[in-house]
Parts: structure tokens; sequence; C-alpha cells
């Protein structure tokens, strides 16, 4: 065997061992990948606020039932939100409370939005728009002996002596009391007794009002319940009126009514 067979057979010996083995790494099967490592989400820490859990339109008046507790992200907590840790009672001490402007359901409870009775500005909270607050002076004589109540509707009458004697008139009918002195709600014990009833007038109501304060004793008598439909309005108009201003007014004088003419003379 010469020099050359043998390097032929070596060379075809290394092909063959080359060739088992690129047959060999071909059957196996091909490794598992590896799984993804986990990454764990951050944990977010979260306060109880204080939500809507309706719509609330400015003005309304707030009860319990019309806010909910709800999980809130720490860091998107305000100083002005309400937080279950520093309030746990907010739901009970903002019942009562009017809305100054408007939530959507699941808004955060701010407290420059909600205005508690007795804070200032409650009582232009509680005006309905397009009217005033107006305060007259009465007595126990002169407020149906203590039983009106906020809320309670009444007309107001002035008594004025003249040369012909005293005559009252019923300067508006069927107006809205907001407040006793300083209470804004029913009491319970059904009289309250003050010097002072603050009214919901129009504006127009309101000048003839302070002109009948200044002119004579005014007094209020309540109306009943059933007898509320619509708003003020002066007496003797019409409820569909929409100028707010009347004609005449009735004047019981001895007995009779009267009419007499705004600025003018008993019909």
């Amino acid at each position: 065997m010469n020099l050359i067979r043998i390097i032929v057979l070596a060379g075809a010996g290394l092909a063959a061992v080359a060739a088992a083995f690129f047959v060999r790494g071909a059957m196996q099967p091909a490794p598992a990948p590896q799984p993804a490592p986990v990454v764990e989400a951050p944990v977010v820490e979260t306060s109880r606020v204080l939500v809507a859990a309706r719509d609330i339109s400015p003005g309304e008046r707030v009860q319990s039932a019309d806010f909910r507790w709800t999980p809130w992200p720490e860091e998107a907590v305000l100083a002005s939100y309400v937080n279950q840790i520093d309030e746990p009672n907010a739901l009970e001490t903002l019942a009562g409370s009017i809305a100054r402007t408007g939530f959507v359901a699941g808004e955060p409870a701010n407290s420059a939005k909600l205005v508690k009775p007795g804070e200032a500005g409650f009582m232009s909270a509680v005006l309905t728009p397009g009217m005033r607050a107006v305060a007259v002076p009465i007595s126990a004589r002169s407020g149906a002996g203590g039983f009106i109540l906020p809320n309670d509707r009444v007309d107001i009458i002035v008594t004025r002596e003249s040369e012909n004697g005293f005559g009252s008139d019923v300067v508006v009918e069927n107006v809205r009391v907001l407040a006793i002195d300083q209470i804004y709600s029913e009491t319970e014990d059904g009289a309250v007794v003050g010097s002072t009833a603050t009214l919901e007038l129009t504006s127009t109501q309101a000048r003839s009002v302070a002109l009948s304060v200044a002119s004579g004793d005014v007094s209020l008598a309540l109306r009943s319940i059933a007898d509320t439909e619509g708003g003020a309005r002066f007496a003797g108009e019409d409820d569909s009126s929409q100028d707010g201003v009347r004609s005449t007014v009735r004047v019981f004088r001895y007995g009779s009514e009267q009419r007499v003419a705004l600025g003018g003379r008993t019909q």
C-alpha cells in the first residue's frame, strides 16, 4: 500500500466520521426554549376617597347615599379630596350640604364644591337661580305664633295707618321661607320663634317688600301645604304671569275688600 492510498483512506474515514456526527445532530430534537422571566407589576398604594355615587346638579342638596368610598391611587389624591383616614364620618357630616357646582358619577368629593349649613355662602347656594334672599322682621305674633318653619310658604301682609284708619295689604303670596333667624331646616318640635324671617323673592318683589317694611308692620300668613303650587307672586297676580309685575293688590279695610293699583288709587 502506497502513501496515496493511505491518504485517501484517511480522508474517507474523516468524512465518514463527520457525516455521522452531522446525522446524529440532525436527528436530535431542538432544545426547549427558556421561559421568559416573570416581571411583577409594581404595587400601587391607594387611599379611600369619597366620590359621587351619581350625577349631582349645582345647587342640589345632597344626602349620604349620594356619595360612596372608593380606592384611589395615593399619588393622585389631592389635598382637597375627602379621604376616609382624615374624615371617617364624612358621609354623615356632608349630609344636607349644597353642591356649589355639579358632580359627575365617580368624581371625588371636593370640599370646595360643597357648602354645609351655617357656612359662608350656604344661603346663596340654597337660593333658586334668579331669586333674592330678603330678611324681614317678625315676632311670635306676626310670625304665626312661631309655627312658620323653613321651606314653608307664606303670604306677606303689611298693615299701615292712614288718615282713614288702618289698612292691610297682601303684598306677595306663596313666598318660600328660607330661614328663621339662623335656622335653615325644619325642626322636630314644630315651632320656631325668631325675630327675622329670610324669604325668597324676585328682585321686583324684594323692592316691594322692602318698601312695605319701611312703611308699616309686616306679618306672615302661613299657607296650607296643599296650597303651595307655583312660585311667589304679587297679590292678585295670575300664576302664569311671566313679567313679575302686578297691576293691583287686595286691600282689606274694616272687613271689606278693595283693589289698589300699583301707584294708583283704590278701585
